[in-house]
Formats: C-alpha cells, sequence, structure tokens
C-alpha cells in the first residue's frame, strides 16, 4: 500500500516537473515605450500627456510624465507606433515609425517648445534603441 502510494507521488511530481519548461518556453511579444520630456533649456516637463497609436491595429497606450519628466508605457505590445506627446502651452511632439519590438524597447527625447496649442512639431524616422 505505501508502495503504491510513494509511486504515484512520485509519478505526479515527475508530470509536474515536466510541464514546467514548456511554460518556460512561452517568450514575450511586448516590451516599452519610455522617455523624458524636457524643454527649449533640457528643463523637465512634468504632466505632458503621452500617447502611443500602434499603426497597424490603432490601438492606443497613454501615460503623463512623472515630476522629472520621466515616463514608461509597460507591456507596448511589439509594431510600429506614432507617439505623441502633448502639454497646453507648448507644441505638440509627434514621433512616426517608432519601432517597438520583444527584445528591443524603444526610448525617445522629446524636446517641447513654447507655443500654441494648435502647433505642432513631427518627427520623421526611427528612433534610437538604448
Amino acid at each position: 500500500m505505501i508502495r503504491r502510494l510513494l509511486f504515484v507521488v512520485m509519478a505526479t511530481a515527475v508530470l509536474a516537473l515536466a510541464a514546467v519548461p514548456a511554460f518556460a518556453q512561452g517568450g514575450s511579444t511586448s516590451s516599452s515605450i519610455s522617455g523624458t520630456v524636457v524643454d527649449s533649456s533640457g528643463g523637465a516637463i512634468p504632466g505632458a500627456s503621452i500617447e502611443a497609436k500602434n499603426t497597424a491595429m490603432g490601438t492606443v497606450l497613454t501615460a503623463v510624465t512623472s515630476s522629472n519628466g520621466t515616463f514608461n508605457i509597460p507591456a507596448v505590445p511589439a509594431g510600429t507606433y506614432t507617439v505623441t506627446v502633448k502639454l497646453d502651452g507648448f507644441k505638440t511632439a509627434i514621433f512616426n515609425g517608432v519601432t517597438v519590438s520583444a527584445v528591443s524597447p524603444a526610448s525617445i527625447t522629446a524636446k517641447l517648445e513654447v507655443g500654441g496649442v494648435s502647433e505642432t512639431v513631427t518627427v520623421e524616422g526611427a528612433t534610437a534603441v538604448v
């Protein structure tokens, strides 16, 4: 009886341990978009709105800069994004072609210029991977 119980316990343990590598193989397909928002003199801009729009899917992810002007959008699915940075009293900055992959998160530095709400600065091209 004890021998049979020991066999059942051991068989269950072996099956449970065999399943662990299968779960570990499921790689992540997401990363992040992070960065800093500064003014023309390099000072941090807190409270700026960040919007990352996936150009293929149309999904939108958002963030707001912290007191030191930094932001992080975690769990961003791989793809190409248009990142828009806005704050009243500054020109809107738009970054087209921001690429995110599972192995390389995107990082941007947005330099906002003082201006009207309707003024926009567009940055074309890929961002540097940090």
